[in-house]
């Protein structure tokens, strides 16, 4: 995907270089016209990003360093692909968009919207600092504009110099639109004015992932009813084509558009509407640069979705009849090219002056130490077995929520927490603790909150979700790199590992041989009982997903503790609290992935069922001594019953274990980092064949005995 990107990169820098004669000869733009088409026909270009998420500069806060060689990002690139295609096109024949989520995703954007927010200093945005300069017409509101609250961000809106714009965002009180539904931009083409109707659309998400920011402010409409609605209305006010802005995903193949639903990614749906030419996608994170849509009456509409983190910037010329400045294909499909950041791709110095105070201040707060760190703590495998580190987001959300919860009615409720793994590789390093080492760890702007939750609703969560590891065959080994990430039937995408949650608190096995719906076993609270329906606890939860993100079944979860504490704020404060981050505190190894089921205290079914039987054969041949079998029936019988004792699993000597410690060396496991269960840590099960061995060669050894009993009965008479 890289080569062909960067291959695009080059094609769209040789058309900035060549000029108009090397699209006609690519068949890109208008087509290779003739020489009465070429009179005729002009050309606008249109640019447009989406996702930047705060990405300024290629620099990674949470590294402390660029970003590696071929992965570089950062609207400081993307500005000079914008400068060098209006260079050669022309600006006033260039249009330039964004598509939304632009000042949410980095330490940098965290810093000026939380420690020293714009709102109370009136310090200008860095990201309204960048796109003035870039010179951006237009930017709709993604889901994440909404995360600091409407306050911070109407001061942004008032920062840059164009419309942000947001149709289906409408005020509760008086229902009106709360931001621009539209603009009209005024561009050239071939010495011609032509006016672009740009219009801006969301996701409706946002009603459910920011809810407490929004309840009682705003709503959301429907995005394809709301492009129903204004594509006619600027058409009637003059606009001679119509671009949409649509923070919002393709549909789902398998999804049929219900606007009763409002569903959260609609953008294919969106570009059918009729007088639509080109769309906008985003919010999903997919590098889709060109998709042609044909509606019922043979028109078409472009599809363009830029990559994410500004990685890339997308093209698209329009071939403009100047006759009656439409858009006419003619025999040419319509297309986009890729714009990529990555390679040989200078950064803008002048973007780098200008936020050059506030980057340095940014660095300069992640590198605070805040603590130390007795042991090094990894995320690297926090995905498919439990690990300290987020055994350490539990910790702090658990004890936040029992701390609010004393002297109310909820006092002595058991409370559990969840966690997602939002970064492989996220890291503690033994030692001094920064922020940054905090907020790579934790890298959304969520708030905690406290749900009551029943046993029943409880096993419903943890199913739905181990809906992220695909099945496996029963007794195989589990391999993460191919069992995790299950595609979601519904959105038609892989899970992301953000949507897997981990809970604490509780003990569980997630037995992936099992269909979807059928995977939590062994349920059971901190005292080691089984977990009844009618059980309850209060669960810490962010705000994300207790508002529903992910789809996770929370309808009907009643809302105990909101007091709107930042998680990763949380954290960070545990740790200047507590100076010391010792995982011997905190990490208990309470779930594990396993391939087949397993019985109370770890063991599979059938090393249960081994074990019972190899009980009663000692226990049969131990009567035989009390009959009257000599001593020496009677050691070999006391024999008997350890060997097969070690039948057990959690220290079988055909494992190469060492009794005494209660560990499986072959599962890697050090008594002396606190892991005595055989399995701890998400070590993976034994294979069928490993058992097998074992009782087999149980077996043998208790057939042994008895044959030597046996033979020393046949003596004696």
């Amino acid at each position: 995907m890289r080569l062909r990107t960067l291959a695009s990169s080059t094609l769209a820098l040789t058309l900035i270089v060549a000029g108009p004669a090397a699209a006609s000869a690519t068949g890109l733009g208008s087509g290779p016209p003739d020489e009465e088409q070429e009179a005729d026909t002009g050309e606008l270009t249109l640019l447009a990003t989406t996702d930047v998420h705060g990405h300024v500069l290629n620099w990674d806060y949470f590294a402390d360093a660029p970003y590696p060689d071929g992965e570089e990002l950062g609207m400081s690139r993307a500005s000079t692909l914008i400068n060098g295609v209006k260079e050669t096109k022309g600006e006033d024949s260039v249009l330039l968009v964004d598509n939304g989520d632009t000042i949410q995703g980095t330490p940098l954007t965290y810093y000026y919207a939380q420690q020293e927010r714009i709102t109370e200093t009136g310090e200008t945005h860095p990201m309204a600092k960048t796109y003035n300069h870039v010179g951006y017409d237009a930017q709709v509101v993604g889901n994440h504009e909404f995360n600091y609250g409407l306050d911070l961000l109407a001061k942004y809106t008032q920062q840059v110099d164009f419309p942000v714009l947001g149709a289906n965002v409408i005020n509760d009180d008086d229902g009106r639109a709360h931001l621009d539904p539209y603009t009209l931009v005024e561009k050239n083409v071939s010495g011609q004015e032509i006016t672009i109707g740009v219009l801006g659309v969301t996701t409706p998400g946002s009603r459910i992932w920011d809810k407490n920011n929004l309840s009682g402010e705003v709503h959301f409409d429907d995005p394809v009813e709301t492009a129903k609605k204004y594509v006619p209305e600027m058409k009637d006010a003059g606009a001679d084509i119509v671009v949409v802005l649509s923070h919002s995903g393709k549909d789902p193949d398998g999804q049929t558009w219900d606007p009763s639903k409002l569903q959260e990614n609609v953008s294919t749906s969106v570009a059918k509407v009729p007088g639509v030419d080109v769309l906008v996608a985003g919010h999903t994170h997919q590098n889709e640069p060109s998709e042609v849509v044909t509606r019922a009456d043979g028109t078409k509409a472009l599809i363009t979705q830029p990559n994410y983190w500004a990685r890339s910037v997308s093209e698209v010329d329009l071939p403009i009849d100047v006759a009656d400045m439409s858009i006419d294909w003619g025999s040419a499909e319509p297309e986009a090219i890729s714009l990529a950041t990555q390679g040989d791709v200078a950064e803008d110095p002048q973007i780098a002056d200008l936020i050059d105070s506030q980057h340095r201040k940014t660095i300069d707060y992640v590198n605070t130490t805040i603590g130390s760190v007795t042991e090094t703590m990894s995320a690297s495998t926090s995905y498919y077995e439990d690990t300290a580190i987020l055994d350490f987001i539990s910790n702090v959300q658990s004890e936040t929520v029992e701390a609010a919860m004393a002297d109310t009615e909820y006092e002595d409720v058991p409370v559990i927490s969840q966690a997602s793994p939002f970064s492989r590789t996220a890291e503690f390093p033994a030692g001094d603790i920064t922020i940054r080492d905090v907020a790579g760890l934790y890298v959304f702007d969520n708030t905690l909150g406290g749900v009551e939750i029943s046993g029943s609703q409880l096993r419903d969560y943890l199913e739905y979700s181990a809906r992220y590891f695909k099945q496996t065959e029963e007794g195989a080994d589990f391999d993460p790199a191919t069992g995790t990430n299950a595609i979601d039937e519904e959105l038609d995408r892989p899970i992301p590992d953000y949507n897997y949650d981990a809970l604490s608190g509780i003990d569980y096995d997630i037995n992936v041989s099992k269909p979807v719906g059928e995977r939590i076993e062994n349920l059971t609270d901190e005292d080691g009982k089984t977990v009844g329906d009618d059980d309850t606890f209060i669960l810490a939860i962010n705000n994300y997903r207790q508002s529903g993100g992910g789809d996770y079944p929370v309808d009907d979860l009643n809302e105990v503790y909101n007091e709107q504490v930042e998680v990763r704020q949380a954290l960070i404060d545990w740790v200047k609290d507590n100076e010391v981050v010792d995982p011997h505190d905190f990490y208990d190894e309470n779930w594990r992935v396993v391939t087949s089921t397993q019985g109370p205290g770890g063991d599979d079914e059938t090393g249960a069922e081994a074990q019972a039987e190899a009980d009663a054969q000692a226990e049969s041949e131990a009567d035989g001594t009390s009959d009257g079998g000599d001593g020496a029936d009677g050691a070999m019988a006391d024999e008997t019953a350890d060997v097969s004792a070690d039948a057990d699993g959690g220290t079988t000597s055909a494992n190469g274990s060492d009794a005494s410690n209660g560990a499986d060396s072959a599962n890697g496991s050090d008594p002396s980092d606190g892991s005595g269960d055989a399995n701890a840590g998400g070590e993976l099960p034994r294979t069928g064949e490993e058992l097998a061995s074992t009782i087999g060669i149980a077996a043998a050894i208790i057939a042994l005995g008895a044959g030597l009993v046996w033979f020393a009965r046949r003596r004696r008479t």
